[in-house]
């Protein structure tokens, strides 16, 4: 399995394109100039185009990717607000973006090209919305927004509108400050990962409704420091969940119920100093972790039967390193 690891540093202005193999090593095939602070990034399902948001001039930029992992850009598409996070529909037709800063969430098309075109939709009235993510089926797009303490549901039409759903809004602790999700491969289950409090809610779908199934903390017992949690991404296999805390610069690993209902955690790994985003390569066999406050990031392999990560190099990219993206060729 061919895999390409991109990595966004907006103080640089760059991606870093690296090449990573079967046994996690990796090595830098491009260092693409970007002009602007590039920031979320997400691929399209069938490997063939990256969109990554850019600021402060407001725009989505669409790249070509080459057979060999390469980039060459396509587009530029302005959008109305900061860029927090990108998520495409499960057809690749709609990009979503939500503004944290704005308060807003737009819906972009991607036309037969793969090029993202300008909004047909832009939703106002949300309080630091974090990120926005589509469900299973396509039909909902579930957006936590920090700043409300609300994970908001919208239906998603045929066309690509959005219309906030009849069921009441998730509620979460007052000042648990909802950020990154991650969906358990079930079809049945979400973990929506708290910034401020630095926890994790587990929901199950019931019908139209969700229920939270849990609640628990991604730091020990001894900890000290602010908590500030920043990105959570689950294995393919659904065993295991990794969430990362930028305060003292760990990665927390998970086990995982075979109902998906309830994690415990079994292991605090340190990593890149400040890591933002983080990402588990489509194996499930590595996890390649970006820091604001580094200038590398670190390849560690993942033991499949315990969780446990184990760092096997660190590789140099540009400043600022805060979000990371994982393709199969």
């Amino acid at each position: 399995m061919n895999q390409v690891v991109y990595v966004a540093s907006p103080e640089s202005h760059q991606i870093h394109v690296y090449a990573l193999n079967s046994v996690g090593e990796m090595h830098l095939l491009q260092v693409v100039e970007v002009a602007g602070q590039v920031q979320p990034m997400i691929a399209s399902a069938d490997g063939k185009y990256l969109y990554v948001g850019v600021r402060p001039h407001f725009s989505v930029m669409t790249f070509k990717i080459a057979v060999d992992g390469q980039l060459e850009q396509k587009a530029v598409t302005s959008i109305p607000s900061t860029p927090v996070h990108l998520c495409l529909d499960k057809t690749g037709r709609f990009l979503f973006v939500p503004s944290y800063h704005q308060g807003n969430l737009a819906v972009l098309p991607i036309n037969e090209n793969g090029i993202a075109q300008s909004p047909i939709q832009i939703i106002e009235g949300l309080n630091k919305p974090h990120s926005s993510n589509i469900d299973w089926n396509n039909k909902q797009l579930i957006v936590p927004c920090l700043g409300e303490d609300h994970i908001r549901l919208f239906d998603l039409s045929q066309e690509g509108y959005l219309t906030e759903a009849g069921t009441k809004e998730l509620t979460t602790a007052q000042n648990a400050g909802p950020r990154h999700m991650a969906f358990h491969p079930n079809g049945d289950v979400f973990y929506c990962l708290n910034e401020l409090d630095a926890t994790i809610n587990v929901y199950r779908r019931m019908g139209d409704l969700y229920r939270l199934m849990q609640t628990l903390d991604i730091v020990p017992e001894t900890f000290n420091s602010t908590r500030w949690a920043a990105d959570i991404h689950i294995t393919p296999n659904g065993r295991f969940l990794y969430a990362s805390e930028r305060s003292e610069s760990f990665i927390c690993a998970m086990a995982i119920s075979l109902s998906g209902d309830y994690l415990q955690p079994v292991g605090y790994y340190p990593t890149e100093t400040q890591p933002r985003g983080f990402n588990i390569d489509n194996t499930g066999n590595y996890l390649v972790s970006s820091g604001q406050k580094s200038d590398s990031v670190s390849v560690s392999r993942l033991d499949k039967q315990t969780g446990a990560l184990t760092e096997l190099a660190r590789y140099p990219v540009g400043k600022g390193a805060m979000w990371v993206t994982i393709v199969t060729l």
